[in-house]
């Protein structure tokens, strides 16, 4: 049983405790807007921790970091002034050598067509002019200014520019090779090319397809001869229709197409002794091979 006394306390220290609510409640300054802002502040925390991490650390890592780049793009205008300095020097440079490049490459051209000449006089074209032409390439009003060498484009071979001009009979004028030569005659070209670059030239394997297009003759013997001098640098595979070029190689395969099922095949066999004696007489006598053929192509190949 609680006596009158003690409910009489209680109730004392009852009104008491009210007191100092009623106190406490008077003395609170209440911001409407204040749950708001922290509602607002933690959506953006969670933002920043699923962007750079998952957690507050890991956010405030990233700041670091980022206060770090500020501090070096305060620096970046010297670092700009620093980098266009030594572009300046570098393009000094590289003009200078690109300059260099084109005096030796002018002095080379003419003793570079000199030779092409020769040769070609050996393989029956004496009258044969050639020469190298060199260009620089304008630059075009986009091309930034490190890439220019006065009014020149600057290119990875330097400021040149090589076009092979040919005149094949005396009088005419010179045109670019690649526009006005016969089969016949840029086959010797190249093989001209090829046979003044044989000991330098970085090619182990050197291909000839059909290299007798329009030249028979003294010219396929000359022909024959260059390629012998080639094979001494270089791996050469010949396709010819010619005896006077097949007879020159050291070994002699004959291609041949079938139709089989349907399809049509082509076989490669390399060819005895006998069997490039018959090969050779075919090439000279066609379809019939008589005796005097026969005898032409053991001729041929013992030559």
């Amino acid at each position: 049983m609680i006596s009158a006394n003690t409910l009489i306390e209680i109730t004392y220290q009852t009104q008491d405790i009210a007191d100092g609510l009623r106190a406490y409640a008077e003395k609170l300054q209440t911001n409407e807007g204040r749950l708001e802002a922290v509602a607002a502040r933690l959506d953006i925390l969670n933002k920043l921790k699923r962007k750079y991490g998952g957690t507050l650390a890991a956010v405030l890592s990233h700041q670091v970091a980022i206060d770090k780049e500020l501090v070096a793009l305060e620096n970046v205008a010297d670092e700009i002034l620093a980098t266009r300095a030594l572009l300046e020097k570098l393009h000094t440079r590289i003009a200078g050598l690109a300059h260099t490049l084109s005096n030796e490459r002018h002095k080379a051209a003419k003793t570079f067509a000199a030779k092409v000449e020769k040769e070609l006089a050996d393989l029956k074209m004496a009258n044969t002019s050639f020469e190298v032409f060199l260009r620089s390439v304008p630059a075009g009003t986009q091309t930034d200014s490190y890439l220019m060498i006065g009014e020149a484009m600057l290119e990875e071979t330097g400021i040149d520019r090589a076009a092979f001009m040919i005149a094949p009979n005396l009088g005419e004028a010179l045109k670019p090779l690649s526009k006005i030569a016969s089969g016949g005659e840029l086959s010797r070209v190249v093989l001209a090319l090829m046979a003044i670059l044989a000991e330098t030239e970085s090619v182990a394997l050197v291909v000839f397809d059909e290299v007798d297009a329009g030249i028979g003759g003294g010219v396929a013997e000359m022909v024959g001869k260059k390629m012998v001098h080639l094979a001494k640098y270089h791996q050469i595979f010949c396709i010819t229709h010619l005896p006077q070029i097949a007879k020159f190689g050291d070994h002699h395969y004959g291609i041949s197409k079938q139709v089989s099922e349907g399809r049509t095949t082509t076989a490669m066999v390399p060819l005895n002794e006998e069997e490039r004696v018959r090969e050779i007489a075919r090439m000279l006598g066609g379809v019939t091979i008589t005796r005097a053929t026969l005898d032409h192509a053991r001729e041929l190949l013992k030559n």
